[in-house]
């Protein structure tokens, strides 16, 4: 279909932003997905700026009961439920179309290029938030325990170790600046994390890409799916725990599975091979593995 150009054109272009950027945020982020943050609330057009989310310990003692005796004086654990805060922040993007640019570019490139920084800045602004958060709370290391820049930090938790809540979908307005001749387009959304239980996620220390200190291997995330299990933490739908890990521990696993330093490759396991086809084994040891490149060091 071919536009024109002028306002008819421009009417066009943000009708279209408006109904793709929510499309586009969802297929950029990675932390607002189900399979890793099971607890997902919208609560847009509901007043305030915190959601508290009531979370009870589960006893992990047997509570037997004679008869005619208490009950509670029995059983073991907290049974009050305890606050877990999400408290809403802004994230916004920006993107500046001269009016040159809707003139003289095909508008499906400019509608495009549009969607992608509005939809990537509030992508990469959310999941910042979210692994910034899973440092501050998650730090039971099961990596090679570097505590620099020259280390990242990957994470290994349950569905259930966070929560998710929004109050603004993200939403996109644009004005005219004659001054100087643009287009001036503003997306923002509102949205936040909160950790439920902080056992329930590991921290796993490793070399940055292409670093030269210590790096950590599939034994470490072992070790953290076997941590996971030892306090209960929920699995999956799938039956795993999640991992999120930075490149350079992906190919800590990925030179561990294929044995590359070695004279040879020999016979490798199906998660070997399948590491040598795609770069990434995406199921290990209990955990699927999600690729970022949001994930913070270790500083």
């Amino acid at each position: 279909m071919a536009y024109s150009t002028g306002s008819d054109t421009i009417a066009q272009m943000y009708a279209d932003i408006v109904q793709d950027l929510v499309p586009y945020y969802l297929d950029k982020t990675l932390l607002q997905n189900s399979a890793i943050i099971r607890m997902q609330l919208n609560v847009e057009g509901q007043s305030g700026g915190q959601i508290r989310i009531p979370v009870a310990t589960v006893p992990t003692g047997a509570a037997t009961v004679g008869e005619g005796n208490s009950i509670i004086a029995v059983s073991e654990g907290n049974l009050t439920p305890v606050a877990a805060n999400i408290t809403f922040a802004k994230r916004g993007s920006a993107s500046d179309v001269t009016q040159e640019a809707v003139e003289d570019g095909l508008f499906d490139n400019v509608v495009g290029a549009t969607l992608d920084r509005l939809s990537g800045v509030l992508a990469t602004a959310t999941d910042s938030a979210g692994t910034a958060l899973m440092k501050t709370e998650f730090t039971n290391d099961d990596g090679v325990g570097g505590a620099n820049a020259d280390f990242t930090q990957s994470f290994v938790l349950s569905p259930d170790a966070m929560a998710f809540g929004s109050t603004r979908t993200p939403t996109v307005n644009t004005w005219f600046n004659p001054d100087f001749d643009k287009h001036e387009f503003r997306a923002t959304t509102r949205n936040g994390f909160t950790v439920l239980d902080d056992r329930f996620g590991r921290t796993i220390t490793s070399a940055v890409l292409g670093g030269s200190e210590a790096e950590a291997n599939v034994q470490a995330v072992a070790t953290s799916v076997a941590n996971l299990r030892s306090v209960n933490a929920p699995v999956g739908a799938d039956g795993n725990y999640v991992g999120v890990i930075d490149a350079g521990l992906e190919l800590a696993i990925n030179k561990q599975i294929a044995g590359v330093g070695g004279s040879t490759i020999g016979a490798l396991s199906d998660i070997g091979n399948n590491a040598l086809r795609n770069a990434f084994a995406s199921v290990l040891a209990g955990c699927t593995l999600y690729r970022s490149n949001l994930l913070p060091d270790a500083s």
